[in-house]
């Protein structure tokens, strides 16, 4: 189904569905909550009277939302979570109690949000945030989660008043959309709090304008970034800033005893187990150790960087890397310096991917002692890669954007299934 084409039925499948949604806005990104909001309106969509947690944050949304999932779900309710990008199928980001829901129940839900949006038009992000909350509410959740996808006060999931707000870190990215200016950057995603509600910051060093921000908008501030790494709940995730999602994860749950009663043995349990694909994901191949972690800003590439130290102490690695053009590579191939010792770059097969011409002369410049390898495709990349560290023993480490993690993972199970 081509660009101007007709509207799908619900007898298509999920994926014509999504092809058509990337053809019928003028803009991939249009931040603004006037048309989604009245859409909602229109569809009956908000207000919602179920129990509702907004994750933002430069990192830490995704793993925060997981763990969210699993204490709530341990604790015996139905959870609904949206998160996004997803990495192998859009299923993943409309969860129920940790598993995508059928993909069916996705295309009635964006099937009914077309048969009632007019004379609106909206992005792929606010078509899939509406059908997710339609799926929530066919599904009959007890409690939701909903991750920011950009920024906060604009983005679409800020339609919806939160019982409880959380911002994970703040950091720069998206500079195009929010500009490089961190004090700004923070009103933005503080954004998605509400007066009277608790709001838990998890950022360890804010700045001055967000206690401003938050003192004038009457949130209740929860500060997890200023408690001590020693006291913070333990998690089967790597690194102290997992411990620090999984404080927030912990306190935005204690805030709402009220509304969804939570034993404090079952918040720990839940946090003892979690996992989420992609963030310092370790998998073995073929003997091979592999890790997927999606960092794709300097300060989640810091992150990865304590994680790997963590597991791996001084071992450096063999990296396969890509990126989107749009990113502070630079920033990212500085952070990951420190645990590198070969970069195999690939160009992504998106039209914001970075060339491999681009990433070489950006690492050539911030790493000059390490050896840059150029591939043309997934398959030569991970062969070579793999080849090398039954060799020597070391583990491989995949990252630098959710589209890289997609694209070695989807080679990975094509290799496993034809062989």
């Amino acid at each position: 189904m081509s660009a101007g084409s007709a509207v799908p039925s619900p007898q298509h499948s999920l994926d014509v569905w999504l092809t058509w949604l990337e053809t019928i806005h003028p803009v991939a990104i249009d931040m603004g909550l006037e048309r989604v909001a009245a859409v909602a309106d229109q569809l009956g969509l908000r207000p919602t009277a179920r129990p509702l947690i907004l994750v933002g944050g430069t990192n830490g949304k995704g793993s925060t939302v997981a763990m969210l999932s699993a204490i709530y779900g341990a604790a015996g309710y139905k959870v609904g979570a949206y998160t996004s990008p997803h990495i192998e199928h859009f299923c993943e980001r409309i969860c129920c109690n940790g598993d995508m829901v059928d993909p069916q129940l996705v295309v009635d839900a964006l099937a009914f949000v077309e048969q009632g949006r007019a004379p609106h038009t909206l992005t792929y992000f606010e078509y899939t945030t509406l059908a997710a909350m339609r799926v929530f509410n066919q599904l009959d959740c007890d409690v939701l989660l909903f991750e920011v996808g950009l920024g906060g006060r604009l983005d679409a999931t800020n339609i919806w008043d939160a019982d409880c707000s959380i911002i994970t870190s703040i950091a720069l990215d998206h500079e195009d959309y929010l500009g490089s200016d961190v004090s700004v950057i923070a009103t933005e995603k503080a954004a998605i709090g509400r007066a009277g509600k608790p709001f838990v910051l998890g950022e360890t060093q804010p700045p001055d304008s967000l206690a401003s921000y938050v003192q004038a908008q009457q949130l209740r501030l929860v500060d997890v970034g200023s408690m001590p790494l020693e006291s913070l709940p333990k998690t089967s995730m790597q690194g102290g800033f997992q411990r620090r999602n999984a404080a927030c994860a912990a306190a935005a749950v204690a805030h709402l005893e009220p509304l969804l009663p939570v034993p404090v043995s079952t918040t720990e349990k839940a946090l003892a187990t979690v996992s989420v694909p992609g963030r310092f994901e370790q998998l073995k191949v073929g003997g091979v150790s592999l890790v997927f972690d999606v960092a794709h800003n300097p300060a989640g590439a810091a992150a990865l960087v304590q994680a790997w130290r963590s597991v791996y102490g001084d071992k450096r690695c063999q990296l396969l890397f890509a990126s989107l053009c749009d990113k502070d590579i630079a920033g990212v191939v500085d952070s990951l310096a420190a645990i590198v010792d070969s970069w195999h770059v690939l160009a992504l097969a998106t039209p914001r991917a970075a060339s491999t011409q681009e990433l070489s002369k950006i690492i050539k410049t911030n790493d000059s002692q390490a050896a840059v390898i150029e591939h043309h495709q997934v398959s030569q990349a991970l062969q070579q890669l793999c080849a090398d560290a039954k060799n020597s023993g070391d583990p491989v480490l995949i990252a630098g954007s959710f589209y890289t993690i997609a694209a070695a993972k989807s080679e990975i199970s094509s290799s496993q299934s034809s062989g």
